[in-house]
Parts: structure tokens; C-alpha cells; sequence
């Protein structure tokens, strides 16, 4: 009887785990402050009499900022835990954002709160939350981050209708401080659910030297050039991922798509992105996780051609679920590919390098795009350097080769396993 209370309090810890984790992410930078970012543009250019592009400064700004911090907060959630990196940046997003509400119309201190308010949520992206999740899943890894990422996905569906809400009924500048506070009551909650395993990264080590594995194999050198390839892969795939997120619907519109049917097709990206993040994680558990970032690149890829030639408005549909898959692998996959590659010890520090190649891109891809087609009036190059951009980064996962699978025996012994 002692026995099953146990194993049922053991696996509701992990259940709980991962709805903190999921909860956090649904509350945090990226659905709180990117996903809603286009919603406050009209509001905000009528107010300060901008253009569209000064006012989207804020997005580039906010990812740049982020871009530049991950390493440190990767290495101050080693220092002194996740949860608590995660929390103290919390309040710090929450206070930039209720300041966004504030603002005068200064370009200067709109682009510079927006680079704050980037590296305060860092943390509460997923470079902080997924970083938990490690420490208590090994062989279910993918499947706990798959899940996760799923509450992400909700966030960014929800948060824009309800921010849309909030400034026709309180204005752009009431709207951003109730998300303001609506993130620092979601930190809370994360932070009250979920748990860092005691000593978890080194028991894992400890696994790892009596087994030769993990973090006791490779060497300082094959660490640092395997983040390297992490890091390269991750840039070049969200570059071309990304890219096109903020021109999707005027590509379409240009095609002769009419605005709602544009917006329609624009949203279903979000229904991929929450297919591919539960898909692959479910995947990655079973087969070789390289293997399945190609499968999804592949999927992307193929969008990206449909969006180049598409003749229907079922084939845009088609295409926006396609390259919406392959950006909610990509975001699903660091974390593992870290894990796998990289092992537990100094997990924050790799995983922030990694993250900030996904940043980098985020940053780069839509301001090259955008300045493509300033200059060309078109969209083509960019739609077809994306599937060699996705070529190239799926190439350099696959040759990081293989690594021992959480959860499988080594030499007589079961490699860390935190649940079967």
C-alpha cells in the first residue's frame, strides 16, 4: 500500500511538473509580448502618428535582447537554480511591460524598454522553463517537452484575442499593464508547481562517470563544437522559420488572397506549430532526434515551395501548416538535442548559447525579408533560400552522429531514467 502511495505521489510530481512548466510558458515573454506585438501596432502608430516598421522595431529589439542574455541566464540558472532565475526575471518582464503603457512616443525609449524587456524575459521564455524539465524526465524527455510546449501554443492562440479585447475596451496602454500583471501572476503559479530535482544534475553525473557516458564522455573540445553545430543548425533553421512570420498574410494578400481569407491562413501557422511540438516530442523518445528535425525541416520546406507557386487558396492553407510544423519542432528540439548531446552538467549555460542562435534568427530572418522586399517588391528569394537554409541545418544535426539514449542500458547499467 506504502509502495503505490509512493510510485502515485512519484508520477504526480512529474504530472505536476510539467503543467508548471506548460503554465509558465502560456504566461511568458514569448506569448505575453511576441505573439500579441502585431496587435498593439495600429494602436500605437495612431496614438504616435509612426510608421508600421517604427513601431515594430519593438519585436526586433525585444528578440535582440534576448539573443544576448541567454548564455547568462543559462549560467545563472546553474549558479543559483532555474526557478529562482526564472522568478526574479518575472517580476523584472512584468514591470517593463506595465512600463510599455507609459511610454511617450520617444522612439528611443520604445526601442530601448523593448531590448529590456527582451533580456528580463529571457527567463521566462522557454530557455528557463524547458531547463527544468530535464532534470526529472530521461527516456519520456521529448513526450514531457512535447506537452509543455503544448501550453505555449495555448498562449500564443489566447493572448492575442485577449489583447485585441483589452485595447478596444481599455486602450493600448491599460492592455499592456493587465498582461503585465496577468505574467507575474502566471510566474507565480509556475513557480509553486513546479519543483528542481534535489541534486538532480549531479546524480546524473554520477550516473554518467560510473558508466562512461553523458557528461563523463565527451571531452571539452567535442562539447564545444557540438554547440557549435547546435548553435549554427538553430540559427539557420529559425532564420528561414521565421522569417515570414510577420509577412505571411501581405505575401498572401499580394497573391490575390483577400485580407480575412489571408489572416485565416496566417493563423492555421499557430495549428502546425502546436501539431509539431506535441509530434515531435513524442517522436524524439523513438527515433533518432536529428532524423526527426528533418522530417520536420522537410515539412517546412515543402511549405515554403507551395508558398512560392501556390494557385489555390487550399494549397496556402496547406502551407501555412506545413512551415507551422517546422517551427514547432525546432522549438521542441533544442532542449533535447542539448540534453543528448551536450548532458546535464552546465546544462543553463549550453542550452542559453544554443537558444541564442534560435534568437539570432528570429532577429535576422524577418528584417532581411523586410528588406528584401523593400527593395524587390516580392517575396521570391526569400521563399526559395528558406528549404536550403532548412537543408543545411538539418545536415549539420545529422552529423553530430549518435548519442546514448536516456533511459537505455550501458554496459550492464540503466542510464539515469527519472520515469518509464
Amino acid at each position: 500500500m506504502t509502495q503505490h502511495a509512493t510510485e502515485a505521489g512519484g508520477r504526480q510530481i512529474y504530472i505536476v511538473t510539467v503543467i508548471g512548466v506548460a503554465l509558465g510558458m502560456a504566461f511568458g515573454f514569448a506569448a505575453i509580448f511576441i505573439s500579441t506585438n502585431g496587435v498593439f501596432i495600429p494602436a500605437v502608430v495612431r496614438d504616435f502618428h509612426w510608421g508600421r516598421a517604427q513601431a515594430a522595431e519593438s519585436y526586433a529589439a525585444s528578440m535582440l535582447g534576448l539573443a544576448i542574455v541567454s548564455p547568462l541566464v543559462g549560467t545563472l540558472m546553474d549558479r543559483f537554480g532555474v526557478r529562482r532565475v526564472v522568478l526574479a526575471s518575472a517580476f523584472v518582464f512584468a514591470l517593463a511591460l506595465a512600463c510599455m503603457g507609459l511610454q511617450d512616443g520617444h522612439p528611443v525609449w520604445w526601442i530601448v524598454l523593448s531590448l529590456v524587456i527582451g533580456m528580463s524575459g529571457a527567463a521566462t521564455s522557454v530557455l528557463g522553463y524547458l531547463a527544468i524539465l530535464p532534470q526529472w524526465f530521461d527516456r519520456r524527455l521529448g513526450l514531457a517537452i512535447g506537452l509543455a510546449m503544448v501550453g505555449l501554443g495555448i498562449g500564443t492562440i489566447v493572448m492575442p484575442a485577449l489583447s485585441q479585447f483589452l485595447i478596444t475596451g481599455i486602450g493600448w496602454r491599460g492592455a499592456y499593464q493587465v498582461l503585465a500583471g496577468m505574467s507575474l501572476m502566471g510566474a507565480l503559479m509556475a513557480f509553486a508547481l513546479t519543483k528542481e530535482k534535489k541534486g538532480g544534475s549531479t546524480t546524473s553525473r554520477e550516473h554518467a562517470r560510473d558508466m562512461n557516458v553523458d557528461d563523463a564522455s565527451p571531452h571539452a573540445g567535442t562539447k564545444l563544437l557540438r554547440i557549435a553545430v547546435i548553435f549554427l543548425s538553430a540559427f539557420l533553421a529559425s532564420t528561414a522559420v521565421l522569417s515570414l512570420g510577420p509577412h505571411l498574410p501581405a505575401l498572401l494578400i499580394d497573391r490575390g488572397i483577400s485580407a480575412h481569407d489571408a489572416a485565416r491562413s496566417a493563423s492555421l501557422v499557430g495549428f502546425g506549430i502546436l501539431i509539431g511540438r506535441l509530434a515531435s516530442g513524442i517522436l524524439v523518445d523513438r527515433v533518432h532526434a536529428p532524423i526527426v528535425a528533418c522530417l520536420f525541416f522537410a515539412a517546412g520546406a515543402t511549405g515554403f515551395v507551395l508558398l512560392k507557386q501556390f494557385d489555390s487558396y487550399p494549397s496556402a492553407l496547406c502551407a501555412s501548416v506545413l512551415v507551422g510544423l517546422a517551427v514547432g519542432a525546432e522549438g521542441d528540439l533544442l532542449s533535447y538535442m542539448v540534453r543528448s548531446y551536450i548532458g546535464l552538467k552546465r546544462f543553463g549555460l549550453f542550452y542559453g548559447i544554443a537558444f541564442s542562435g534560435y534568437a539570432f534568427g528570429a532577429v535576422l530572418g524577418p528584417i532581411a525579408v523586410g528588406r528584401y522586399f523593400d527593395l524587390r517588391h516580392n517575396y521570391g528569394l526569400p521563399l526559395q533560400a528558406a528549404p536550403f537554409l532548412l537543408l543545411a541545418s538539418g545536415v549539420l544535426l545529422l552529423s553530430l552522429g549518435s548519442y546514448v539514449k536516456p533511459g537505455t542500458r550501458v554496459g550492464g547499467a540503466l542510464k539515469h531514467a527519472a520515469v518509464d
